[in-house]
């Protein structure tokens, strides 16, 4: 497995360590817990604050395609991804989403085969009895309907049945909730006056009232920090309710996303609480059609960077271009939690958000590129937190 010994950025014979005498309490560790580390599953590698955490995003077909073209297509993304071995692997819950920005949409709406089944499809063709492939994990959007009014019966018994589903028929464990405020920004008339159910309820219902041991997770949405100054305390509130960790709208400027970590992270710190973890996603583009589609969504994809992409000749170096700008922007995300000694746990997210198959391949080596950072990143996090326990320790031995 490529996460193996073999692979790990600290190798057993170094010795560049403060306490010569013996390998890093956090390494050491890690080979004495290597198949339990790569075994963990998506619920406690979230949890695990000393490790960082890759996950993969899809979306299943459109529902006009065939039964059996889906299954081939499940089988595609399993044999792509064996190769990077994600930690988990979302599958969205795609809607029409009218309103999301005043603007007409980009590409037209495509409904697609429901997500849970394609996660089952993904489960299933990653499954083997000799071990051969790696088992992917799925986690799946659970999309807010603006119609669901608050504590109506009829509507909790219907989150009710789809619960029981997801658990019992389809087997997944680990969901993303998506409110109607972040999937609507600019409401009809008739959706303001429609009371709806908040992240924070839906979340709480299911903790409170339904008797499973969900793993759930919301959406930040670094743009929204940029425009109110507010979206630290909405993760705040979230958390509350039952949220353990949170996926990022997709980043195209780190500085949204890390004034957003640095105002969580103070804010924590300062009511002497356990940040959760924040996934930033990244998608690579090629096209003005995939450039203006991102920004539909929301995205806030700078002038200067879709002119430096777009400006190279092929679509390949377009998109190698893109991913080189994602790379540098996670990579000051990295530098700001070093610097700024911010202490919420991180991950990320890459996803394709066009059918192009020369920008799917470039997620799938953006993924790469993005998983090496977050491995070295946490390793010497790892590494610098033992060398401190290892001088605390020497001080404390030359005091006694």
């Amino acid at each position: 497995m490529s996460a193996g010994v073999d692979n790990f950025p600290y190798q057993r014979n170094q010795t560049e360590f403060a306490c010569p005498s013996r390998l890093p309490q956090s390494i050491m560790w890690y080979y004495q817990n290597e198949e339990k580390v790569l075994r963990q599953d998506f619920r406690h590698k979230v949890r695990d604050h000393s490790r960082g955490v890759c996950i993969f995003g899809t979306v299943p077909p459109p529902s006009k395609v065939a039964t059996d073209k889906v299954e081939e297509f499940a089988k595609g993304i399993v044999n792509s991804l064996q190769s990077v071995e994600p930690d988990g692997v979302i599958v969205y819950d795609i809607q029409d989403e009218k309103s999301r920005s005043g603007e007409e949409r980009p590409f037209p709406f495509s409904q697609t085969h429901e997500p849970r089944e394609f996660a089952r499809l993904l489960v299933q063709h990653s499954s083997s009895d000799d071990g051969s492939t790696t088992q992917i994990e799925p986690i799946v959007f659970r999309a807010h309907e603006p119609s669901e009014a608050i504590r109506d019966k009829a509507h909790i018994n219907k989150i009710y049945n789809w619960l029981n589903e997801t658990w019992d028929e389809y087997d997944v464990r680990n969901l993303v909730l998506v409110g109607g405020s972040s999937i609507i920004t600019h409401p009809t008339e008739e959706e303001e006056l429609k009371p709806s159910m908040s992240v924070q309820q839906i979340s709480q219902l299911i903790v409170d009232e339904h008797d499973r041991d969900w793993l759930l997770g919301g959406i930040t949405i670094p743009e929204r920090h940029r425009d109110r100054g507010n979206e630290h305390q909405r993760l705040l509130h979230k958390v509350e309710s039952g949220i353990e960790f949170f996926t990022s709208q997709v980043v195209y400027n780190a500085d949204n996303a890390i004034w957003l970590l640095r105002d969580y992270d103070e804010a924590c710190k300062e009511r002497n609480i356990k940040p959760v973890r924040i996934i930033f996603t990244f998608a690579p583009f090629g096209s003005d059609g995939t450039v203006k589609f991102l920004r539909w969504l929301g995205v806030e994809v700078p002038d200067g960077t879709m002119k430096r992409v777009l400006s190279r000749p092929t679509l390949k170096q377009r998109v190698d271009e893109s991913n080189e700008i994602c790379w540098e922007n996670f990579t000051r995300i990295l530098a700001a939690c070093q610097r700024l000694k911010i202490s919420v746990p991180i991950g990320v997210s890459v996803e394709c958000v066009s059918k192009s198959k020369m920008e799917s391949d470039g997620a799938l080596e953006l993924f790469k590129m993005l998983k090496d950072e977050m491995l070295a990143f946490y390793s010497k996090r790892g590494v610098q937190i033992s060398s401190q326990n290892c001088i605390e320790e020497e001080g404390e031995m030359g005091r006694a």
